[in-house]
């Protein structure tokens, strides 16, 4: 049978689920029924959640004037969406410590995507649009479908890697020739799978070629330009990474290529908190 990227995350759906809580709050957020206090029972009743949202929200992430003590008092400050992003942000980067570490160094990986999802914050605030926290999630979710790649398929993903630090070699012609689809595609799919928002899927989807982007091309702008920008304040994962930006981006952002240092500055400025709360508590 043909590979897809339905099929490979239908056949692996163990592997590759979210944590109950995710989805029980994913289900939540889309029922006009349920309320914020609804959503902030399910949240409170994981002590562990939820000590590091509050961790979070009273974080230099915000920058709020004044401590925010219980998640109701969050879900009305920061949003029912917004919120839920931030659970997805805490969580998921758990969901993969099972890869064979000779296929990639999970530090590495989740440093870069975290970095990029820093990056897409910052390019959010720079414009001034709402709800930041879509951003973050989207960059720091664009490479996950390499993770999937690496756990259910990982004989021929080190054969694509290993083709792949060839010189001009290009990583989705690679992924395209080995699985029929290339790693970006394979992420939206799961994105979708775990039924998550169209403003997170397409920035995921659309990260290398974020002018094919239909409904969310500002956020698939800023993911790409964001992924450029962790190119140089982390080690990217593999060559094909540390590709050009694509100059059409900056009309998209309605930004000048000039910004790009500040850009830069700002987010390298920022990572390192952002590290402390969303990765090095999950880790320890």
């Amino acid at each position: 049978m043909l590979m897809t990227p339905q099929n490979l995350i239908s056949d692996n759906l163990e592997l590759v689920a979210l944590p109950a809580i995710v989805t029980r709050l994913n289900e939540m957020v889309d029922d006009p029924e349920c309320t914020a206090a609804d959503i902030g029972e399910v949240i409170s009743q994981d002590v562990a959640l939820s000590a590091r949202l509050l961790k979070i929200v009273n974080s230099p992430f915000y920058n709020f004037p004044s401590q925010i003590d219980t998640i109701s008092m969050a879900i009305t400050i920061v949003g029912t969406r917004q919120l839920r992003d931030l659970v997805l942000a805490t969580m998921v980067t758990n969901q993969f410590r099972r890869i064979p570490q000779n296929l990639v160094d999970i530090d590495v990986f989740w440093h870069h995507n975290l970095a990029c999802g820093t990056a897409a914050r910052v390019i959010a605030d720079e414009l001034g649009v709402g709800n930041t926290e879509r951003f973050f999630v989207a960059g720091m979710l664009h490479d996950i479908g390499k993770l999937v790649m690496y756990l259910v398929q990982p004989e021929l993903s080190r054969h694509v890697r290993e083709l792949s630090e060839q010189p001009d070699a290009d990583l989705a012609n690679l992924e395209n020739s080995a699985f029929g689809f290339n790693h970006a595609e394979l992420g939206g799919e799961l994105l979708r799978s775990w039924k998550l928002p169209e403003s997170l899927v397409e920035p995921v989807e659309y990260h290398h070629n974020p002018m094919g982007a239909r409904h969310f091309q500002i956020e698939a702008a800023a993911v790409h330009l964001g992924n450029a920008i962790a190119n140089t304040i982390e080690p990217f994962i593999s060559r094909e990474d540390d590709l050009p930006i694509i100059a059409e981006i900056w009309g998209v952002l309605g930004l000048s290529p000039s910004i790009l240092d500040e850009l830069i500055s700002t987010s390298r400025e920022q990572l390192d908190s952002v590290l402390q709360l969303l990765y090095y508590s999950e880790a320890a």
